[in-house]
C-alpha cells in the first residue's frame, strides 16, 4: 500500500511537470505505467483539465481496457477509481463525438455499478450520436420508470442519464418513455429535466399524446397528464382540441368507483371542456358529451359545459341548452328543485341569450310560467330580447 502511495505521488508530480505540453503520447506512457486504477485516475483528471488535442484514440483504448478488466476488480477503492475513470472517459468521448467508442460506452452503461458512470455513458452515446443504442437506452428508462429502486438516488441518476441521452438523440421513439418519466416517481429535478427534454425530442407531440389518451393500456393519471402536456405544448389548436374531445370522451367512459380516480377523471373532463371552449371544435360528438357534463358532472363542470356549449355558437348548442332549461322548468313546476338547480338556471338562461337563436324562444318563454323567482324571470326576458327575429 505504501509503495502504491509513493508511486501515486510520483505520478502526480510527473503529470504536473508535463501538463503544460499537452502531449497525449506522454500522458499515455504514464497512464500505461500506472500501477493502480487510482494512479490512472489522477492522469485522466489532469487530462480533463488541460484538454489535450487529438486524445480520442487514447481515451478509446483506455476505455476498452477498463471495460475488459472491470469485472475482475475486487478492491472497493479500486472499483470506485475505475468508475470515476469511466465517468471522465465517457464525458470526453461524448464531447469528442467519437463513434468508434460506442460499443464500449454501452458496456459501461450496461455493466458498471456506479450510477453516474452508467448515466455519463448513456449521455455520451446520445451526444455522439450512436443511434444503434437508442432501443437499449429506452429499455433502461422504461425499467426505471416502473417503480422506485431500493436506492432511489441510484435509480434517479440512471434515469436522468437516459433522459438526457434521449434528448440528445432527438429521436421520436424516445418521446413516450421520457414523457412517463416526467410524471413518474422521481424527484422533482428529474421530472423537470424530463419535461424540458420533451420539447427538444419532438416539437409536435400530438400523435403520442392522442395515443396515450385513447388507448386502454394507459391509466387515467397518464391520460390526464397527456392532456395537460398537450395544452402546454406549442402545437396547432386544431390538434389540441382533437385530443381534448377524446379526453372528454375517455373521461365519461369509466365507471370506476375509486374516489381518487373519480376526482382525476372529473379534473380531466374539466380541462378538456375548457380547451374545447377555447379552441372550438366541429366534431359533432362534443354535444352529447357536453350535455352529459351539464347533467352528470360536478357543479363547476356543469358551468364549464354550459359556457362551452354557448361558445360554439351553433343550433345544436341551442338545442341542448334549451332541453336543459325545459328540464329545469319542469322540475320547478313539480317543486323538485334544489340549490344547484337554482344556480344552473341562472347560467343556462344567459347562455341561450348569448347564442341568440330563435329555437330557444319556447324554453325561455316558459320560464315566466314555471314559478321561478322574479330575478330568474328577468334573466329570461333579457335573453328573449337577444334572440334573432
Amino acid at each position: 500500500m505504501k509503495k502504491h502511495l509513493i508511486f501515486l505521488l510520483m505520478i502526480t508530480a510527473a503529470v504536473s511537470g508535463f501538463a503544460a505540453d499537452q502531449d497525449v503520447a506522454v500522458y499515455e506512457i504514464h497512464y500505461n505505467a500506472a500501477l493502480s486504477y487510482a494512479s490512472q485516475l489522477v492522469i485522466l483528471q489532469d487530462m480533463a483539465k488541460t484538454q489535450p488535442s487529438d486524445a480520442n484514440e487514447f481515451y478509446t483504448k483506455a476505455l476498452r481496457k477498463l471495460v475488459a478488466e472491470y469485472s475482475n476488480i475486487k478492491d472497493d477503492n479500486e472499483k470506485k477509481a475505475a468508475d470515476e475513470q469511466a465517468i471522465i472517459l465517457a464525458a470526453q468521448l461524448g464531447a469528442g463525438k467519437h463513434a468508434p467508442a460506442a460499443s464500449d460506452l454501452w458496456q459501461v452503461a450496461n455493466r458498471f455499478e456506479a450510477a453516474m458512470a452508467r448515466a455519463e455513458a448513456m449521455m455520451a452515446l446520445g451526444n455522439i450520436p450512436a443511434p444503434a443504442y437508442i432501443p437499449q437506452i429506452i429499455r433502461v428508462l422504461e425499467s426505471m420508470n416502473v417503480k422506485p429502486t431500493p436506492n432511489r438516488l441510484y435509480g434517479e441518476r440512471i434515469a436522468n442519464g437516459a433522459i438526457i441521452a434521449l434528448e440528445r438523440y432527438q429521436d421520436p421513439s424516445g418521446y413516450l418513455p421520457v414523457f412517463f418519466a416526467s410524471i413518474g416517481w422521481y424527484a422533482p429535478i428529474v421530472r423537470e429535466q424530463a419535461t424540458k427534454s420533451l420539447a427538444i425530442i419532438a416539437q409536435d407531440p400530438s400523435s403520442y399524446m392522442m395515443d396515450v389518451v385513447k388507448k386502454s393500456s394507459y391509466n387515467h393519471y397518464a391520460k390526464f397528464a397527456a392532456l395537460k402536456n398537450t395544452e402546454a405544448a406549442a402545437i396547432d389548436n386544431k390538434k389540441k382540441v382533437e385530443i381534448a374531445v377524446e379526453a372528454l370522451n375517455q373521461g365519461w367512459r369509466s365507471n370506476n368507483r375509486n374516489e381518487e380516480i373519480k376526482i382525476t377523471l372529473a379534473e380531466m373532463r374539466k380541462l378538456a371542456i375548457n380547451m374545447i371552449n377555447r379552441y372550438k371544435s366541429d366534431n359533432q360528438a362534443i354535444y352529447q358529451l357536453l350535455e352529459r357534463s351539464c347533467t352528470q358532472g360536478g357543479l363547476d363542470e356543469k358551468f364549464s359545459a354550459i359556457a362551452t356549449l354557448a361558445s360554439q355558437g351553433t343550433e345544436e348548442s341551442s338545442k341542448r341548452l334549451s332541453k336543459l332549461l325545459v328540464d329545469l322548468n319542469n322540475k320547478r313546476l313539480r317543486n323538485n328543485i334544489d340549490q344547484e338547480d337554482e344556480q344552473l338556471v341562472r347560467a343556462v338562461i344567459p347562455a341561450l341569450g348569448q347564442l341568440g337563436l330563435a329555437q330557444s324562444r319556447s324554453a325561455l318563454s316558459a320560464v315566466g310560467a314555471s314559478n321561478w323567482p322574479p330575478a330568474v324571470v328577468k334573466l329570461a326576458d333579457e335573453a328573449l330580447d337577444q334572440l334573432k327575429r
